[in-house]
């Protein structure tokens, strides 16, 4: 081959790669460089989330303590039938107002009225049974007195007495027993009868029907048990009841016969007086509060079994509050929290008792101290040790 053409070949294939390198240089190298710059920007957006935090603040909250409750009905019964039987009819439905010994409901009671059919006719069988006993234990007596003066004049032998004055002892023993056998049957019919009469039911109490649980034509089963038919529920309602649990620290403020003031949230600016009644005299272990019952009278019916109120407590000191947005509070099943940021970013659920609330803010009387960076608006996907990029809310 001549050295001529050799070199050519050799200058083409030179070319070619250097053609290839260019190529690599210009076009897969920045390509590169492109998404390496947007796997770091990936990264970055997908880093701990960015929340809004707000610094929980103490404040003086003066003499009064204010804590939530709920109100329950002085007395919350539910009403049972003493009898079984079918309703018959109801004569009172949710919402009426009732007297004690008001009648609510009737019930026929076919297999009792039977059953005290069925005693009154043996009861009558007993009495005559017994009157028959009496009637042949005085003939025994008279046959046994006379025998026995013919017996003093030797008319009669000593056999012939004895068997006369057994055959009385005999009658009397019978209507011993005759008498007992009415008075167990007599017994019986009161009882049945007794039983039937509990086929009417009556108010046990003044109150509100809250609830009828039966119709007519419904089996009811008498008792008190699982098996039991409950008929209505009934709840008093004057006066109501309040339960408020007050912190460690104001405890010791608790008295009972002192005013509690009652902020009823649907009444804006309706303030009710109640009155402690009584304490639980021991903490909760858990939540380190102490059960307190609140009365206030309602006898105007304003006031409803599960409002949601605000009960005032005057306490001995002053004392301070930490004050927090509302977002701020998660109420669950699990309780009422606040999720707290730290230094590094890590998420801390946080338990609290909540007081007053303000509208946009809440005072909280247990749980925080104070500085403390809370989540304005928590997720509900929060946990305990999540990390979250804390910024600051406006």
């Amino acid at each position: 081959m001549p050295l001529r053409s050799w070199n050519r070949r050799y200058l083409a294939v030179a070319g070619a790669v250097l053609l290839v390198a260019a190529a690599f240089l210009l076009g897969y190298l920045p390509r590169r460089l492109a998404r390496s710059k947007l796997a770091a920007a990936t990264a970055a957006e997908q880093g701990p989330p960015r929340v809004a935090v707000a610094k929980a603040v103490a404040v003086d909250a003066g003499r009064t303590l204010t804590l939530p409750a709920d109100l329950v009905a002085f007395q919350q019964t539910f009403v049972n039938a003493r009898a079984s039987g079918y309703v018959r009819r109801w004569l009172v439905d949710i919402g009426d107002r009732v007297k004690n010994g008001q009648l609510l409901l009737q019930l026929d009671t076919p297999e009792l009225d039977k059953q005290l059919a069925s005693a009154r006719a043996s009861l009558l069988q007993t009495i005559a049974a017994l009157a028959q006993a009496k009637a042949n234990r005085d003939f025994a007596y008279v046959t046994a007195r006379r025998e026995q003066e013919l017996f003093v004049k030797l008319l009669i032998s000593a056999q012939e007495n004895d068997q006369a004055q057994t055959q009385a002892a005999v009658w009397d023993a019978n209507v011993k027993a005759a008498s007992a056998t009415v008075n167990a049957q007599r017994a019986n019919v009161q009882q049945l009868e007794q039983l039937v009469a509990f086929g009417k039911v009556y108010a046990p109490y003044d109150g509100t029907i809250t609830r009828r649980v039966v119709d007519v034509g419904t089996l009811v089963n008498a008792g008190a048990g699982t098996t039991a038919t409950a008929l209505f529920e009934i709840s008093r309602t004057d006066p109501m009841r309040a339960f408020v649990d007050v912190p460690q620290a104001f405890a010791p403020s608790v008295h009972a016969g002192a005013d509690a003031k009652v902020a009823v949230r649907n009444f804006r600016g309706r303030v009710f007086t109640g009155r402690i009644v009584r304490d639980a005299g021991a903490l909760d272990p858990a939540s380190r509060t102490l059960r307190t019952e609140v009365d206030l009278p309602n006898p105007k019916g304003e006031l409803l079994p599960g409002m949601y109120v605000d009960v005032s407590l005057d306490v001995a000191l002053s004392h301070q509050v930490i004050r927090v947005p509302s977002s701020a509070v998660i109420a669950d099943s699990r309780g009422v929290h606040v999720a707290v940021v730290d230094g590094s970013g890590e998420v801390r659920l946080v338990a609290v008792t909540p007081g007053l609330d303000n509208g946009n803010t809440v005072d909280l009387v247990a749980g925080l101290s104070g500085g403390e960076q809370v989540m304005v608006t928590p997720p509900s996907s929060v946990t305990d040790g999540m990390q979250v990029q804390a910024v600051s809310a406006k």
